[in-house]
């Protein structure tokens, strides 16, 4: 068995000094946790990034209406194995019937160990209809939705934004009215619905609300570095998200851990080009396997732009990676990447990448 084995649970601990604690109810390692990633954070990424630190995992945001629908495609959504666990479910909806009903239905098709409500998602198909960012501008559903999700008897977690300036409340009142409602963790996402993912995150308007409700509040946005996700335990976050900065360097979970005072093997903050091809051709096995081609091919090509830098085929590995029809012809591809450089060289061409390169031409 190779030391990169996905099914491998013990690859390293992630443990950090004074852990494990309890945040927002659940038991966990580190303070630093996989966010939910729309189309990113199926089964075999969440293990995944378990095997390289994240103390806590998220599913992908779930439709509660879609669960009540029984549909087959939301319910895969939910599957997975108890090595990822701690695993939170995200769920979104528009009202307290749904997200009840929705949550009812997910819990019959397994454990979490706590539920969060999306109530930050600023995108036109989710606020069109109630639901996540809307919410922050109706308390009263919002404390109803909080009071009903905590009937489960699991830890109730929401995740908001920002109130823009001319919000009748301000973001610390609405944490409080959540608070009150019965809600065991917030995260706070340092960016306005209207910002959606344009400007930069406020890291001061994160840092009020985590001060005023110390241990209670989690830290989101713009995490590229390790020493963001220190910034935001400095400004008295309990818990920051990695989301969209997994995509541009994989080991940021495991090099911020490293900072944190975890013991994290060299091969997880310093990676070997080879160490990293193991990597992937076993993240993608594991999702060709149970997720299947598709989903196996577009996580690989979007890794393979959050790999393999600094090396001169590498530009030349992600133009190959973006053409590649089948999961057999991605396995090659990783297997013989130190000859990637010495192949006819593909221009960068509309014709030939419509859809551009993931990780730049």
């Amino acid at each position: 068995m190779k030391e990169t084995d996905l099914n491998n649970k013990e690859t390293f601990s992630p443990l950090v000094p004074e852990y494990p604690i309890n945040i927002g109810g659940v038991k966990v390692e580190n303070p630093i946790w996989l966010a939910p990633l729309a189309g990113i954070t199926i089964a075999s990424v969440r293990k995944f990034y378990r095997s390289l630190g994240a103390g806590l995992v998220h599913t992908e945001m779930v439709s509660a209406l879609g669960l009540c629908h029984k549909g087959r495609k939301t319910k895969e959504l939910l599957y997975g194995s108890d090595e990822e666990r701690p695993v939170a479910l995200q769920i979104f909806g528009s009202n307290e019937e749904d997200i009840a009903r929705g949550t009812d239905v997910a819990l019959n098709i397994r454990r979490f160990e706590a539920l969060q409500i999306n109530m930050a998602c600023p995108m036109p198909k989710v606020t069109k209809k109630g639901s996540g960012s809307k919410l922050m501008e109706d308390p009263e559903t919002s404390a109803k939705i909080i009071k009903v999700m905590k009937k489960t008897g699991l830890p109730t977690w929401a995740k908001i934004r920002i109130m823009p300036a001319t919000s009748a409340v301000t973001t610390s009142e609405y944490c409080e009215l959540l608070f009150d409602s019965g809600v065991d963790f917030v995260f706070v996402h340092g960016r306005t619905p209207e910002q959606r993912y344009e400007g930069r995150a406020s890291r001061e308007s994160v840092e009020e609300v985590a001060r005023r409700f110390p241990g209670m509040v989690g830290g989101s946005g713009d995490c590229y570095e390790p020493e963001d996700f220190l910034d935001y335990l400095r400004r008295g976050c309990a818990a920051v998200l990695a989301g969209r900065g997994i995509l541009r360097d994989v080991f940021i979970i495991s090099k911020t851990l490293k900072e944190l005072g975890a013991d994290v093997p060299e091969e997880y903050w310093n990676p070997s080009l080879d160490f990293q091809s193991e990597l992937l051709l076993e993240l993608g096995r594991s999702i060709y396997n149970t997720e299947g081609q598709s989903l196996a091919l577009m996580i690989s090509r979007r890794m393979l732009g959050a790999l393999f830098k600094g090396f001169a085929g590498a530009v030349q590995l992600r133009r190959r990676g973006a053409i590649t029809k089948t999961w057999q012809e991605m396995e090659e591809l990783l297997l013989d990447w130190k000859n990637v450089q010495h192949m006819q060289p593909l221009d960068f061409t509309k014709e030939k990448f419509p859809n551009g390169v993931i990780g730049g031409p």
